[in-house]
């Protein structure tokens, strides 16, 4: 029986199913929060008042920002399916994130977790319910 995990994702929440069957409902495992992803840009500037750093560069612009906090979820998630590869508790992959988000986390994974990949979806459905997640991959 293959077993087929949904990954469901944005810069700052992720959420993993289980999917039984094509007929079957999803199954939420679990989630994976990253509170670093949902900072406003003004909270992520604030933080780093003033200019020019001590080497007399300028800080990161707050875009800069928010996508290394996105690159750092990617690979926490990346880490999680690559540990679940090594258990051997799926055999595919179906992946749903924001268009901005998938990019960083098909860079993420690894390319025996990339293997595993049957299905990709660019679209930012962390927030649906299982049912309105399940009619976009079947």
């Amino acid at each position: 029986m293959t077993i087929t995990w949904v990954i469901v994702a944005d810069s700052s929440r992720a959420r993993f199913f289980n999917m039984p069957s094509r007929t079957e409902s999803l199954q939420e495992m679990e989630g994976m929060v990253h509170a670093e992803g949902r900072m406003r840009d003004q909270e992520e500037v604030s933080d780093r008042q003033g200019g020019l750093a001590s080497g007399g560069h300028a800080f990161e612009a707050p875009t800069d920002i928010a996508q290394h906090e996105a690159d750092v979820f990617a690979k926490q998630i990346a880490d999680r399916l690559e540990h679940g590869r090594v258990e051997r508790a799926y055999d595919k992959l179906v992946l749903v994130a924001a268009p901005a988000f998938l990019g960083a986390l098909r860079h993420a994974l690894n390319d025996h977790v990339k293997n595993l990949v049957a299905m990709s979806l660019d679209k930012n459905l962390v927030s649906e319910k299982e049912a309105a997640i399940r009619e976009h991959i079947v």
